[in-house]
């Protein structure tokens, strides 16, 4: 049976989501939701091909968000915080920096996907994030669009709540 002909099934929708590291995000304007890969192993024995599964990887998350009075400078500042150095006088970027710079007083990075209600039908909790690029958006004298900036979460692992 189909939610169409159903009225207790309510389907859930792409705007109902919530992405939060201890506080709420609300500046975010689209995210994709964790997923992962499989590589697969080929083995021939005599004429025939046979096919194992390899080791899951997880894909990186994908943010827009909209770009707001101290975004930039809080992005370069946490990026700074976690190592880097543009003179080179520096041991590197540190993993656990990098993951922390994402948590807001220890919070865990969530992205929920909500009901029709409100409520968090969905919580997916993304382990050692961190921000892989980021792309600061666009300038055009031809737009009155807002500034939006890209970022790519990476991360080890996602759990399912």
């Amino acid at each position: 049976m189909t939610f169409w002909t159903d009225s207790k099934l309510s389907p859930t929708r792409q705007f109902r989501f919530m992405v939060s590291n201890g506080i709420e995000w609300w500046w975010v304007s689209s995210c994709s939701k964790p997923s992962y890969e499989v590589s697969t192993e080929e083995y021939k024995l005599i004429n025939y091909k046979f096919k194992y599964p390899g080791v899951a990887t997880w894909n990186d998350v994908n943010l827009t968000i909209v770009d707001t009075i101290g975004q930039t400078s809080s992005l370069v500042q946490s990026l700074v915080e976690s190592g880097y150095d543009i003179t080179g006088n520096n041991d590197g970027l540190s993993k656990k920096k990098l993951s922390n710079a994402l948590r807001y007083e220890g919070g865990n990075f969530k992205i929920q996907q909500l009901n029709d209600e409100g409520e968090a039908v969905e919580t997916w909790t993304l382990v050692n994030p961190f921000i892989k690029s980021t792309n600061f958006g666009q300038l055009d004298y031809s737009s009155d669009e807002l500034v939006k900036l890209e970022l790519v979460i990476s991360y080890d692992y996602a759990t399912l709540e």
